[in-house]
């Protein structure tokens, strides 16, 4: 009966503050036990990636210390590095916290908040992103940028086969299809570079690239037109004189319900 009695307490503490009505007690969370938490994951804007948080007991443990103060939604005047919590809770309940020094945003609804908590969650989120081998989410295949000679391009992203997990669990796959890269010449923009690579800059880096191959922008609008191998090493593609459209399939494991599939992405260069 006691535990019934805690858990009822927190679940009502929730309810009170996702309705914009803070408790009299101004410490939201205090109540909160890691074993209540089925489900928790940290999204960091910038660098717009979201982490699995797999060990909840920190999380918890830094939740109970936030205190939040009137309610004020001038956030969204603000800028700078936003990190928000995602839960789902043993009953259900999903919940997004938004720490925003000095606010604390809690389902949509801002507050103003004790800094040193909160800064307490954003150092804790970094650190968590920072660790090695963090299990980053990918809901979606990871966007590509091409460096060559300090100039970039973004990629444009082609065929996909992906898969992701919702907080429940459950997994959810996407397929998607696109024209031939020959195809693509109003979608992609041409970089000019002087230098004989180029560098495949990945939002998240895959666990490896299944191969390069390329066209002359002779062949453009001629998807029929035999493609050429690329030499790749590492992240590092060798270019080919002249001007070539390139396409990169690349690869990502699933695991931990992470997410991952492949994707391919195409690339106009020139290189003189």
């Amino acid at each position: 009966p006691a535990v019934l009695c805690l858990l009822l307490s927190g679940i009502a503490v929730f309810a009170a503050v996702r309705n914009g009505r803070v408790p009299s007690v101004q410490r939201p969370y205090r109540d909160l036990r890691a074993s209540e938490i089925t489900f928790a994951a940290v999204r960091l804007t910038p660098p717009d990636k979201t982490v699995r948080i797999v060990e909840c007991r920190e999380l918890a443990d830094y939740l109970k210390e936030v205190v939040i103060y009137q309610r004020d939604n001038s956030y969204k005047e603000y800028s700078g590095q936003a990190v928000t919590f995602m839960l789902t809770l043993e009953d259900g309940t999903q919940t997004e916290i938004m720490a925003y020094n000095p606010f604390l945003v809690i389902d949509g609804v801002g507050y103003k908040t004790k800094y040193e908590p909160c800064e307490a969650l954003s150092n804790y989120a970094n650190r968590l992103l920072n660790e090695e081998n963090a299990p980053v989410i990918l809901d979606e295949p990871p966007a590509l940028a091409v460096v060559s000679a300090e100039t970039s391009a973004g990629a444009l992203l082609g065929t996909y086969s992906w898969q992701s997990s919702s907080h429940d669990g459950e997994v959810l796959g996407m397929e998607a299809d696109s024209a031939h890269p020959l195809d693509c010449r109003e979608q992609m923009v041409c970089l000019d570079t002087t230098e004989e690579t180029a560098l495949l800059q990945f939002q998240e880096p895959p666990d490896g690239v299944v191969n390069v191959r390329c066209w002359s922008d002779a062949h453009w609008s001629k998807p029929s037109a035999e493609s050429e191998a690329v030499t790749v090493r590492g992240d590092e593609i060798q270019l080919k004189k002249g001007g070539y459209i390139y396409e990169v399939l690349a690869e990502w494991e699933t695991k931990g319900g992470c997410g991952g599939g492949t994707a391919s992405y195409s690339f106009y260069i020139k290189y003189e």
